[in-house]
């Protein structure tokens, strides 16, 4: 795979919208169009966007979805390859634009320990009627809804699919974000925002 860096100039404009802080957080790099998903270390995080590192980044202009440990996750597009940094353009709104600002303040007073007392949305107890999932090949999976928010829902279930996988609950297609002793958590996939590219 073959990706072109970026000119300089395009590079610092890019990086010098939003203050980034640099650190080095685990994380998920999900690919809509593909499927797929890889893990990566973010190397910097800011509200318009971040740097990763990734062993097979996507090519530029990928909608791609974004998940760090501790802070949530995050549509956006790949805008520049360099030096074996993908840049990460945010594409969200002014709400969860403001709520990762206060979660990056959060984060240099306190370290994950402040971020771990923010609860990103409040979740509610279920009204829908989920009881099973639709694995990527196939399988239906016996499930019972434990919550449910704006973002995704937790799935008590005996069987744990990897986290990155894609399954269907009904008619929404979802991924497995974490893993728990007994259920699952999952976020919902949106379509990607106009004028994003998701061709190689």
């Amino acid at each position: 795979m073959t990706i072109k860096a970026q000119k300089a100039p395009d590079l610092a404009r890019d990086q010098r919208v939003d203050a980034r802080m640099r650190l080095r957080l685990e994380g998920r790099l999900f690919l809509p169009a593909e499927e797929t998903t890889f893990d990566c270390i973010i190397l910097d995080l800011s509200a318009g966007g971040a740097g990763i590192y990734c062993a097979e980044p996507p090519p530029l202009d990928s909608f791609v979805v974004l998940y760090v440990k501790g802070f949530g996750r995050f549509e956006g597009v790949a805008t520049r390859y360099v030096k074996g940094e993908l840049g990460l353009r945010f594409v969200c709104k002014d709400a969860k634009r403001k709520r990762l600002e206060e979660d990056l303040a959060e984060y240099a007073k306190e370290g994950m320990l402040g971020i771990t007392r923010l609860r990103r949305f409040h979740r509610s107890a279920p009204r829908a009627s989920i009881d099973h999932f639709t694995r990527t090949n196939g399988r239906v999976v016996p499930c019972e809804l434990l919550d449910i928010s704006l973002q995704g829902v937790s799935l008590r279930t005996s069987e744990h699919p990897p986290i990155g996988e894609v399954i269907k609950l009904g008619g929404t297609r979802a991924w497995v974000i974490r893993h728990f002793d007994y259920c699952i958590g999952v976020q919902f996939l949106q379509s990607p925002v106009a004028g994003a590219s998701n061709g190689r």
